[in-house]
């Protein structure tokens, strides 16, 4: 006689199963990937370390791995909460949505290896290209999963709103846009500006924060107004 567990997973929807098989894979590569990238740091050699002045030479020799490590680590940061976002909006899942979060798992599962990279070649420009353009890949298919939700309403917990449409979109291309646009200033500036051009990100997020506050204001000021309003 089948088991009560059995029962229900039987019971369960494939379409449902397979979403939550699609999250635990993206837990691991993306555990995986920043484990890997905290490890290319290179570890200190005991007998070397012998004086304080060797100990700040080895700090400072740190400084550039330590920059590449924290731009990543943010960066991916994003891209792994924008995720977790977009992972509560669907229940169910399709044969595109698997491949398009396919897709975005293979940037995650690359970062590692374009991170040694460019902590090898800094300032070598098809090294910057190619790490920018791996994080171009992991937006843009989470911009074609936000589209294929919108085409198929019947994976989502809830249509979404046209406002709530436009701020995702805005969200989801913002790091893609800055990393295309890191693409043009190491390509036709020059290599050395191409790591400061991460920091439009900064009023980007701050405008983000403004947004998602005032969306959360407008539901109290509309109830407000509901309240006070004669019968």
């Amino acid at each position: 006689m089948p088991n009560v567990e059995t029962v229900e997973r039987q019971t369960i929807d494939p379409a449902v199963r397979s979403l939550a098989r699609i999250e635990r894979l993206t837990d691991v590569i993306y555990g995986l990937s920043f484990l890997l990238i905290l490890l290319q740091i290179d570890r200190p050699d005991s007998a070397v370390l012998l004086s304080s002045e060797s100990i700040n030479r080895y700090l400072n020799d740190q400084l550039p791995s330590l920059g590449i490590y924290l731009t990543t680590f943010v960066l991916v940061g994003f891209y792994w909460q924008s995720h977790l976002f977009m992972a509560s909006r669907f229940v169910r899942s399709d044969a595109t949505h698997r491949w398009l979060q396919l897709g975005g798992l293979m940037g995650v599962a690359l970062l590692p290896f374009v991170n040694d990279l460019l902590e090898l070649m800094p300032l070598q420009s098809p090294i910057q290209v190619a790490y920018s353009l791996v994080l171009v890949q992991i937006g843009f298919f989470d911009l074609l999963t936000l589209v294929h939700g919108w085409r198929r309403p019947e994976l989502l917990a809830e249509p979404l709103q046209v406002q709530h449409r436009w701020h995702l979109l805005f969200e989801l291309a913002l790091e893609p846009g800055v990393c295309l646009l890191s693409v043009g200033v190491s390509l036709f500036l020059s290599p050395a500006w191409w790591e400061w051009t991460f920091l439009m990100l900064l009023p980007g997020y701050g405008l983000l924060g403004w947004m998602d506050q005032k969306a959360l204001k407008t539901p109290q000021i509309e109830d407000q107004s509901e309240s006070i309003s004669p019968k």
